[in-house]
């Protein structure tokens, strides 16, 4: 993935506080995103008759999650230096 490149806060452009805010939703969804998954993450129950399928599940999903929050990660370290930024 490219970088993400820090907006340049100016009196003609969206304020700092909006830009910040912005990326605070991003996060918010996320982490919802992310609970969502959490929640919906495959169950041995559901591979009563395959147990070696469930692995892969498993393992597939939690590559997807892990997706997820790298992102928040990224999201959150670009909101605060959009915040610090001088």
């Amino acid at each position: 993935m490219k970088p993400l490149v820090l907006p340049q806060v100016n009196l003609n452009g969206t304020s700092r506080e909006r830009l910040v805010e912005q990326q605070s939703d991003v996060a918010t969804a996320l982490r919802k995103t992310y609970q969502a998954m959490a929640e919906a993450a495959p169950n041995g129950r559901d591979y009563q008759f395959r147990p070696a399928e469930f692995y892969g599940a498993q393992e597939a999903w939690q590559e997807r999650m892990q997706a997820i929050y790298l992102l928040l990660k990224e999201i959150m370290a670009h909101a605060t230096a959009i915040q610090d930024a001088e």
